[in-house]
């Protein structure tokens, strides 16, 4: 009799080894996924250009270039202010620098003097923005500065990138559907979703444009800048499961 529950119990035992054991295997079960990478590009219309003047002098001392490259910048914020109605929030000073200035005499390293130099930032935008052209002609008749290229941009691009990054799940989505029809699945869920490199804004920028003058004539031409659309780019890897 005992002998006979001893077994009933080894069996009890074993059933529920096995029994576990298939729950087990059941849950650990491989699914099948598909992961896939993509990327979206949208255009945007600026509404802002950004170049930047540089005013710099080299003169026996340290107060008399300072002085003269402050004179230059001040030149061109008051063209700006008065002339173009630019307020102060379009203007950014983004370098400032006095240094000896050397120069190679007779095979001998010789200081002649002291340099200064500014760099001062300008921002167009809003009404502001058509007047690039105009503005640019008018800086450039100032002795002692150099002034950049011009570059477009958008302000706020909060909304773009929203779009960008929704334009590029979608991608990935339409891409991996093709992938699972090849197969004979369908997409199921989303496992996990990795940003790509991040957002990648693209300016627009042109080349400093040089003032047209002809030599017989003296005619004079006015600069003209063709605006066009800057872009935003994203990328995104997507890891769906596969079902039939």
């Amino acid at each position: 009799m005992r002998k006979t529950i001893l077994t009933l119990a080894v069996l009890i035992v074993t059933l529920l080894a096995l029994t576990s054991c298939q729950a087990l295997q059941s849950e650990n079960k491989i699914v099948p996924t598909v992961s896939v990478s993509a990327s979206a590009t949208i255009s945007v219309i600026p509404d802002s250009a950004s170049f930047s003047i540089t005013a710099e002098s080299t003169e026996p001392t340290t107060e008399e270039a300072r002085n003269a490259s402050s004179l230059m910048t001040e030149k061109a914020v008051e063209i700006l202010k008065d002339e173009f109605g630019i307020t102060e929030e379009s203007f950014t000073t983004d370098f400032m620098q006095i240094s000896p200035y050397y120069e190679w005499v007779d095979g001998q390293r010789t200081l002649v003097g002291q340099k200064a130099t500014q760099k001062l930032s300008i921002v167009l935008s809003g009404e502001n923005l058509s007047k690039v052209g105009k503005v640019y002609d008018r800086l450039s008749v100032l002795d002692g500065i150099s002034i950049s290229s011009v570059s477009y941009s958008k302000l706020d691009i909060t909304e773009e990138v929203r779009n960008v990054r929704e334009k590029a799940a979608e991608e990935a989505l339409k891409k991996a559907e093709a992938y699972a029809k090849g197969v004979g699945r369908k997409v199921g869920e989303v496992i996990s979703i990795s940003d790509g490199s991040g957002v990648s804004y693209t300016t627009v920028t042109y080349n400093s444009p040089k003032l047209m003058m002809a030599e017989a004539s003296m005619d004079y031409a006015s600069t003209t800048i063709y605006q066009s659309d800057v872009t935003l780019s994203d990328s995104v890897t997507v890891v769906f499961t596969l079902i039939d």
